[in-house]
């Protein structure tokens, strides 16, 4: 359960695959040894020791920049982000269990797995390819950078309708 979305000192998430969050104990501690700086509390969640009652964060944010590195990291959840789950050949949209990486180059041919050789496949469409270099994605792929992967979040991930505010997507909406 994603409880809490923490925010790097600059106001962006600290990774977006997955989207940097915390758990409501882990929050709390920050809070409690006033390590972080919370722009957001969950109105509705409140926790209870036997002395004290306090409020869950739902948005946080370091108080010191967390340099991030400039290249991203290649795995099947960053190449679904970049195609914004979407299959290159078919163009429709599909949920991360119905996806799969197809080799824009099979390996059978010399492809390797890289960023501009694999895009998001729909199972129909992986099988249909094979191994023929013949059908080509619609988009050539290529290594994004942060910015663009995070304009490839999907919304049905996002547990909150405050963490909108400080996400920056393209035409997002809760799903």
């Amino acid at each position: 359960m994603r409880d809490t979305l923490l925010l790097n000192a600059d106001g962006t998430p600290l990774s977006v695959a997955p989207l940097s969050t915390l758990t409501w104990q882990e929050s709390i501690k920050l809070v409690w040894l006033d390590r972080i700086n919370v722009l957001e509390w969950h109105q509705d969640w409140q926790v209870h020791s036997p002395n004290h009652t306090m409020t869950v964060p739902s948005v946080i944010m370091t108080r010191d920049f967390v340099k991030q590195r400039v290249n991203t990291s290649f795995n099947r959840s960053n190449v679904y982000l970049r195609d914004n789950y979407i299959c290159q050949y078919c163009k429709q949209m599909f949920s991360y269990k119905d996806l799969t990486l197809d080799h824009v180059i099979p390996k059978s041919k010399g492809g390797i797995l890289t960023w501009k050789n694999t895009v998001t496949a729909c199972r129909k469409c992986n099988n249909q390819k094979a191994n023929h270099t013949n059908i080509k994605p619609y988009r050539i792929p290529k290594q994004p950078d942060f910015y663009e992967l995070v304009n490839g979040i999907n919304p049905a991930h996002i547990d909150h309708d405050i963490w909108f505010k400080y996400i920056k997507l393209e035409n997002a909406k809760r799903a």
